[in-house]
């Protein structure tokens, strides 16, 4: 049986539940299960991250900044934590083997690359195919979430499995 520590601590009944759900699943999706718990840790984090970039900017923006300018540093601070709780709780940053700056680098570029995709999904569904705000604003976000978590697993901290 494969068994695993993590942060948040899995019991034994977990690893279990995990283990017989592996053995009846067909054997191309069984790996899925191998990533659910990085994938689960990464939601966390990502809520969390979101949390302080909506409140960073919401307050700069209400005491009177630039929104666009609180924007961005909403969303340089929500990167900042997300970072931070992803090399301790989700990534293995020792196991990409790469300096720190680097990793902070290909990890920053990784968060651009998925507002690139919010943006580009949004303007396509509203300003091309005439979707509403919203479900083009869930559309976007949850592609760019898919897309750079899949970027950070497999570049950023590549060669590593959960911590």
């Amino acid at each position: 049986m494969r068994t695993s520590v993590t942060p948040f601590g899995e019991g034994q009944r977990m690893l279990d539940l995990g283990e017989a759900l592996r053995s009846r699943l067909h054997p191309k999706l069984a790996p899925i299960l191998d990533v659910l718990p990085q994938f689960s840790r990464y939601t966390v984090v990502s809520g969390l991250a979101l949390v302080l970039d909506f409140t960073v900017y919401l307050l700069l923006a209400a005491g009177g900044m630039m929104v666009a300018l609180a924007a961005v540093l909403g969303y340089t601070c929500g990167l900042a934590l997300h970072y931070l709780l992803s090399v301790r709780y989700v990534f293995d940053p020792r196991a990409a083997n790469k300096a720190q700056t680097r990793l902070l680098a290909e990890f920053a570029l990784s968060g651009f690359a998925g507002l690139a995709i919010t943006a580009l999904v949004i303007a396509v569904t509203v300003d091309l195919g005439g979707m509403p705000l919203l479900p083009a604003k869930v559309l976007a976000v949850g592609l760019s979430f898919l897309v750079v978590f899949a970027l950070r697993r497999s570049v950023v901290f590549a060669g590593q499995g959960s911590v």
